[in-house]
């Protein structure tokens, strides 16, 4: 199995996980928005604004999933350059959330080493196989791909929001 691979999905997977939070739940994204002062560009609000990015990530993440290819895997790794700029920027305002599920998760030098990790995961993806490929040499039709790609993208859902979330109650707790 192409390990590579399995992490470009996992990272597609979770960009599907943020689009569609951001679309269910835009506050605290269109909140992250506001205290970066990124212009509205055009858009009639904060939440339009949040719920237009989640679109992108929706399509983004399902593109490189469905498609795949070393136009997707590089346009994902360049979103994650982004993500992890967006993070520094946040940490740098003392945003009180990354703005990335719909959840009040401070930003952390955590997210930006994994976002800039899922990046280079996803630019070196570009030149290997396709998801769809590492799936259709798969045994049971790519089971354990998948089954793999869904627990990677768990973890990093974990380390992005749940580890930040409860690093900040412990440090409320000592301090």
């Amino acid at each position: 199995m192409d390990v590579v691979t399995v992490f470009h999905a996992a990272a597609a997977v979770l960009l599907l996980l943020a689009g569609a939070t951001k679309i269910a739940r835009p506050r605290t994204t269109a909140d992250l928005l506001h205290s970066l002062r990124v212009p509205r560009l055009g858009l009639p609000s904060r939440e339009a604004q949040a719920v237009a990015l989640g679109l992108v990530e929706v399509v983004l993440g399902t593109l490189a999933l469905a498609i795949g290819g070393p136009v997707t895997a590089a346009l994902v790794g360049v979103f994650y350059v982004a993500c992890a700029l967006a993070v520094v920027r946040a940490l740098m305002v003392g945003a009180a959330s990354c703005g990335c599920f719909g959840r009040s998760a401070p930003p952390t030098r955590i997210h930006v080493v994994g976002n800039l990790g899922l990046a280079v995961l996803s630019f070196i993806s570009a030149g290997g196989a396709t998801p769809l490929e590492v799936m259709e040499d798969q045994a049971a039709g790519g089971v354990g791909f998948v089954v793999l790609v869904g627990v990677l993208a768990g973890v990093f859902l974990v380390l992005f929001t749940a580890l930040p979330e409860a690093m900040a109650a412990r440090r409320r707790e000592l301090g």
